[in-house]
């Protein structure tokens, strides 16, 4: 084998065996750097409620016209953080955008006030085990409030192995994504979702997950003082581009369908819904 060829060889050989090296990942936040976090969630639901004691014609029309409502949200955030000092360093969490849009059957709906977010700075800090905490405990209502939906955006957390990963390695962990809340009908954010990343590559200093999502629900519970049966089931996919050197996601997309029977006294539901999430994540160095 001529020399030139037998050189390309060794250096593909090399980059393969980089790729396969496994990694141990864990999200944490780096001192001195800042974070920018861009993400928009919806939710797409479509309701059908017959009331069995109607006539067939009474019944025809709620099937023929559904409730459809559409939730959509959106955050900005910037995470600054300072330098390392005793094993912690400050934190600092600026509001850049928050707002919520809901429509019913196409029309925009009205929502609840929302509090303040543009502009508005938490501090805090990360302690030595990476456990963030923000200095709410002396804030006013609507600054509490506002927090409390700043970090919904947030990226959530990720029960990575605690051994390294190789490609082709999956975990999995249960999530509360299916954010339905319905106390007539039994229907709470009790029902978690399981949820599997599987590694798939490795390119640089980037990792790629696939992301499924399974759901599934049987069960019978008092509800409003009546028996109801709820039976449901969920699938999903979605995908997780993740810096390796920077130990944070770089972008996340996933989309979760859902499909829910409510059987009642003199009641019959379906209903399905539609989850999904695009977040985009920028790390730079440089902090407060």
């Amino acid at each position: 084998m001529p020399k030139t060829s037998l050189l390309i060889v060794l250096v593909l050989l090399s980059a393969i065996a980089k790729a396969q090296k496994p990694i141990l990942f864990k999200i944490k936040y780096l001192p001195a750097h800042t974070y920018e976090i861009v993400s928009k969630d919806s939710i797409d639901l479509k309701v059908i409620l017959i009331d069995q004691s109607v006539g067939a014609e009474k019944k025809a029309d709620m099937t023929d016209h559904p409730l459809i409502m559409v939730v959509t949200t959106e955050w900005g955030i910037t995470l600054k953080a300072d330098a390392m000092t005793a094993g912690r360093f400050p934190v600092a969490l600026i509001g850049r955008k928050f707002s919520t849009k809901t429509t019913l059957n196409g029309a925009e709906a009205p929502i609840p006030p929302m509090p303040p977010v543009e502009g508005i700075r938490v501090n805090g800090k990360i302690d030595a085990a990476g456990k963030m905490s923000l200095d709410t405990a002396t804030a006013a209502d609507d600054v509490k409030n506002a927090v409390s939906h700043l970090t919904g955006g947030m990226p959530k957390h990720l029960n990575f192995p605690d051994r390294p990963m190789k490609v082709g390695d999956t975990f999995s962990q249960d999530e509360d994504v299916n954010a339905m809340n319905m106390p007539d009908f039994g229907i709470d954010m009790n029902y978690p979702t399981k949820v599997t990343y599987k590694l798939i590559a490795i390119k640089g200093n980037l990792a790629y997950f696939d992301i499924t999502s399974a759901f599934s629900l049987n069960v019978e519970k008092e509800a409003q003082g009546k028996m109801v049966k709820l039976i449901g089931t969920g699938t999903g996919t979605g995908k997780m581009e993740y810096f390796i050197d920077k130990s944070y996601p770089k972008s996340t997309v996933n989309a979760t369908e859902y499909m829910l029977e409510i059987t009642g006294p003199n009641t019959k539901g379906n209903l399905k819904w539609i989850i999904s999430k695009k977040a985009k994540y920028v790390v730079t160095k440089g902090g407060l």
